[in-house]
């Protein structure tokens, strides 16, 4: 067992704690629903910082023709930005969100038919299929009961157990001027940690917000022996 791996006994436990964790969250979102509605404000966000989050989050991936999580989806903006890097309907989304109302609100927003939205809570939900990538902008940034790195594990253990090819997870730095009490601030240094856990070809992205970063996963790390090189990166050359 890795170091860093949960028993399932531990896990039952976290769980619970964690649920109740995930059920004041999907209150706060629910109150600032109804008071903004459709807009940033409702999410935590402000201003055009939702487009340059989803920009970079599909920096890495050539999301053409494949199949797509969106974890903590929100209102499925990020539909906006693989709809612009891959022409309309060249792709199969699904969202997965702990509110009913904002998955209702993001269905409003984009019934094409290539486009799906679930409710529920990511860890519990019986996923009937699998994606190529999987990605996560801010749904993490809240503080739960019990260890957050512990559930970023959890969260990034499924993730790439559902998702063929990578990740693409948007976290909260640590390195900040100022916090806000309902935010989790991560250490990157912890999340890479993490993330060496599952794959050798990591990428953490840093360049875009002061006091956020981006970190990718890919499933295949595999490489050739003779010039110690990712294969699927010598793809892309």
């Amino acid at each position: 067992m890795k170091e860093n791996e949960i028993t399932d006994e531990s896990q039952n436990i976290r769980s619970s704690i964690w649920h109740s964790s995930l059920d004041e969250l999907k209150l706060r979102v629910e109150n600032r629903y109804s008071q903004f509605g459709y807009s940033p404000e409702t999410l935590d966000s402000k201003g055009n910082k939702s487009y340059i989050r989803h920009k970079i989050l599909t920096s890495q991936y050539n999301f053409k023709g494949k199949r797509v999580l969106d974890i903590g989806c929100g209102f499925g903006e990020l539909n906006q930005q693989l709809s612009k890097l891959t022409g309309k309907e060249s792709y199969v989304y699904q969202g997965i969100d702990i509110s009913d109302s904002i998955v209702n609100e993001a269905q409003k927003q984009f019934p094409d038919t290539n486009i799906s939205f679930v409710h529920g809570e990511f860890l519990n939900y019986p996923f009937t299929e699998n994606f190529d990538y999987g990605v996560l902008a801010g749904a993490l940034n809240y503080p739960v009961k019990g260890d957050n790195y512990e559930y970023v594990f959890e969260v990034m253990k499924k993730a790439l157990s559902l998702c063929k090819d990578g990740i693409a997870f948007d976290f909260l730095s640590d390195r900040v001027d100022y916090r806000y009490e309902h935010a989790f601030y991560y250490n990157p240094m912890k999340i890479l940690e993490i993330a060496y856990g599952f794959s050798r070809r990591v990428l953490l992205r840093n360049d875009y917000f002061p006091f956020e970063f981006s970190v990718f996963v890919w499933n295949n790390d595999s490489f050739e022996k003779e010039d110690t090189t990712f294969i699927k990166y010598k793809d892309n050359i």
